[in-house]
This record gives structure tokens, sequence and C-alpha cells, in this order.
């Protein structure tokens, strides 16, 4: 019973020491914005932080200074930091702690570095790319974004994609214009992006954004299912077309081949032709002698066209095969 006993209490200090690092700190947690980590003044943002350690305190901290401290009523280690009206004074870095709530006071490894800027104190850049609106999936598409020519300063880009909580990419510029290349896409990467600049420094003053630019990625075997239904080059090759004159001409009004020309059979096909034997008797003559009625398209009627007044009669003609 005893070692039993011992083994279980073992787990169960082993499972609660797993979020424990080496030197007796807890693991760092991760830090995000929703909407968006670059967001307008005047808007709202929310800050959360998140760690799978259960019963926890947080603190937030833009540049190392406490600016907010969260004991959350749930027993999920969730903790949401709302800023409101936002202001230029708000963009700045933020990170995120948690710490025990019991004994032994051990607060966790810093999270990430978070980049919250607050747009709308400088003008907006331009954005464009040499590419056309479509592309296709495995290309590459580079991203344009330059300053206003009035702008001097040191700054950094940032490409930005609608729905998304972080730029897709920063990069700084060479002198007043950086290329984002996005290498490899997928259509995933569909959608409105559209950049913006900011300095480097406390107070972190961002741009307006550029206009958006759409980018639309097809993927590379529909585009080939498209081209080749457009072209025809779908169509089986032995398919046939058929194409009708007029919807009241009579269904024996079709182009067939004469039996035993294709078939290599010996046999002479002759015809016997009765214009003057009405229809129903025709049909039953034919289905006497072959069970097949043969019409031949009278061609002088087709030159001459509808605006002849002579009545042309339809002759029909039974053909039969004769072994030679």
């Amino acid at each position: 019973m005893i070692p039993q006993i011992l083994i279980l209490f073992c787990v169960g200090l082993c499972v609660g020491q797993g979020y424990r690092r080496k030197d007796g700190s807890l693991p760092k947690p991760s830090l995000s914005a929703w909407p968006s980590s670059v967001v307008p003044a005047k808007s709202n943002v929310t800050l959360r932080c998140w760690t799978p350690t259960k019963d926890v305190n947080f603190d937030l901290r833009k540049g190392g200074h406490i600016e907010s401290s969260q004991s959350p009523d749930s027993a999920e280690g969730l903790a949401e930091f709302h800023l409101t009206d936002l202001k230029t004074s708000h963009a700045g870095e933020y990170t995120c702690q948690y710490y025990r709530r019991g004994r032994p006071y051990v607060s966790s490894q810093p999270s990430d570095v978070l980049l919250l800027l607050v747009t709308g104190g400088l003008s907006k850049p331009s954005l464009q790319t040499h590419q056309s609106g479509n592309v296709t999936t495995g290309e590459k598409v580079t991203l344009q974004c330059r300053l206003p020519d009035i702008f001097q300063g040191s700054v950094k880009f940032a490409l930005l994609k609608a729905g998304t909580s972080m730029p897709v990419q920063t990069r700084s510029p060479k002198w007043k214009e950086t290329d984002f290349s996005l290498q490899n896409v997928t259509v995933n990467d569909t959608g409105n992006y559209s950049c913006v600049y900011y300095r480097t420094e406390d107070p972190f003053q961002a741009s307006d954004p550029s206009d958006h630019l759409a980018i639309w990625v097809t993927d590379k075997t529909e585009r080939k299912s498209s081209e080749k239904a457009e072209t025809g080059q779908g169509a089986a090759p032995n398919q046939m077309t058929t194409s009708s004159f007029s919807s009241n001409e009579p269904e024996e009004l079709m182009t067939s081949n004469q039996p035993g020309k294709e078939s290599g059979d010996t046999s002479t096909a002759m015809k016997s032709c009765s214009p003057d034997l009405d229809e129903g008797s025709q049909v039953s003559r034919a289905e006497e002698l072959h069970g097949v009625t043969y019409a031949e398209l009278d061609t002088r009627a087709l030159r001459e066209g509808p605006s002849s007044k002579k009545k042309q009669s339809l002759e029909t003609c039974v053909y039969s095969a004769l072994k030679t």
C-alpha cells in the first residue's frame, strides 16, 4: 500500500512542477491584441495575456513599468486588459507576466514584446505592386510601401492585412520606400492590404494607413481547369458536335454514314426512293425492309433558301445492302 501512495504523490508533484523552468521560474505567457495591434486614435483595444497555468495573477507592463494588474475571477489562465479612447500616448511596447497567488511567490518570464501602434499622427504612405490583382498559388508577390515626399526622419514600415491582429511584416526603409515580399502565396493570402510607417522610439507615432490594395490568389489547378473550359481543350477528341438549322426540322434530317462504307464491308449500298408515297407508307416500308429510314437533304433547296416559292417534296430513300 505504501509504495502506491508514494507513486501517486510523486506523480502529482511532478505534474505541478511541470510548468517550472530549471531556474525555478514559470514559463512565459502569450500576449495578443484584439482587434489589432495597429488601431486608429479614439478606438478601443483589448490586450489578452494567456498561460496554461491556472490560479495566477497578471501584470501588464509598458516599457518595463507596470500599467495594470489583474486577478481574474475565472480559474482559467487568462487576463484581459481593456484600453479605451486610445491616444498616441497609449502606443508603445507591452509585455505581461503572471505569478502564483500562494506560496512560493514565483513569477513567470515576461511575454514577447507586443508593439501597440495608434495611427493618425502622420500623413499616409502609398502602397503599390507590380503584379496584377490576380495571382496564382506558388507565385511571389512584392508590395512596395513609400513614404510621403515631405516626410523626414527615422521610421519603420509595417504591412497590414485586414482581419489580422498583427502586422504581416515589418521592415526598415531603403531611402523612402521598402518592399514586402509574399513568398509562395496560397489562397489564404487573398485579402486587402495596407501599410503604415512609425517612429521606432517613444512616443511611437504612426501614420494613417495607406489606401487598401486587394490581392486575389487563385488556386493553380482551378485556373488550369477554367482555361481548358474556356478554350474547349477539355472536350473529348471523338465527341460529336451537332447543330440544327431549325427546331422545326424532322429528327430524320441528320448526317449519317451509309451502311457498309466505314466497316469495310464489300456489300454495295443501294437505295430505293419513293417520292410519291406519303410519310406513313414510307416509314412502314422502311421498317419492313431494314428497320431504318434515311432521308436525303435537297441541296438545291438549301441553296435557293426560304425565298423559293416552289414547294420541294421530301424525297425519302430506303437503303438496302446487297452482297457483291
